[in-house]
């Protein structure tokens, strides 16, 4: 028999969501609004450099090392450093515009509906993500995702972050089940499967890029979420 598992924790980003298009997109608009193209050669150019700096914040707030406050005033600030014209205080007004835009785009990971109707039938659903509160339960109903779940669990509410055991600890009270009737999907290996595989919950690591696996070997690995049909 396949299914082993009662329960299900979902990350939200980059798994569910779309977020990495959804972001491209804001900042487009952004790009345009804001006539970027003053200081930056393309929107390319500019995306390349906010990307470098918004990826280094979010992997040093998943290991704690900096705020959720720090990566919010960071997240323009340091893109927009270079640009003698744009202040702090405008690049933090810039960042409250882009924070109110992304909760709104809807875009889902190919294959997101269709996966979560077919794991509903069959498990309890749970959200577990690094993101902010404030925007993850916009984001979920601008993409259409409410519903599904029986409990969203927000490290942001928790008080420390995936890939932290304390969370993933908290996690399994909060559904109240065991560790072995528990598995994790989600694209981060660092956050998502490395935290779930430290604290002895099975992972389904969604790799849609083909990165190479570090240091241990996840439970299951799939490049679609339609393959996960195949595992649960």
């Amino acid at each position: 028999m396949k299914i082993k598992y009662t329960d299900i924790l979902l990350d939200l980003d980059d798994t569910l969501i779309d977020t990495a298009e959804n972001t491209r997109l804001t900042l487009v608009e952004l790009f345009e609004d804001y006539n970027f193209a003053r200081y930056f050669p393309s929107f390319e150019d500019f995306y390349t450099i906010y990307y470098a700096s918004v990826s280094q914040l979010w992997e040093l707030y998943g290991l704690g090392k900096i705020s959720k406050a720090t990566l919010q005033r960071e997240r323009f600030i340091a893109p927009l450093s270079l640009v003698e014209e744009i202040t702090e205080e405008q690049a933090l007004a810039i960042n409250d515009d882009y924070t109110e835009r992304i909760m709104r785009k809807g875009t889902l990971i190919e294959g997101a509906i269709d996966l979560l109707n077919y794991l509903q039938e069959r498990y309890k659903l749970h959200i577990l993500s690094n993101g902010f509160t404030e925007m993850q339960y916009i984001k979920m109903e601008s993409a259409g995702l409410s519903g599904y779940f029986d409990k969203v669990i927000l490290s942001d509410e928790v008080g420390v972050n995936k890939p932290h055991p304390d969370l993933f600890t908290h996690t399994l009270k909060e559904i109240g089940v065991d560790k072995r009737d528990v598995i994790m999907i989600g694209d981060n290996l660092l956050t998502d499967i490395g935290g779930a595989y430290n604290s002895g919950i099975d992972q389904i690591w969604f790799n849609p890029g083909h990165k190479p696996v570090k240091d241990f070997q996840p439970t299951y690995v799939v490049d679609k979420l339609a393959d996960i049909k195949t595992i649960l």
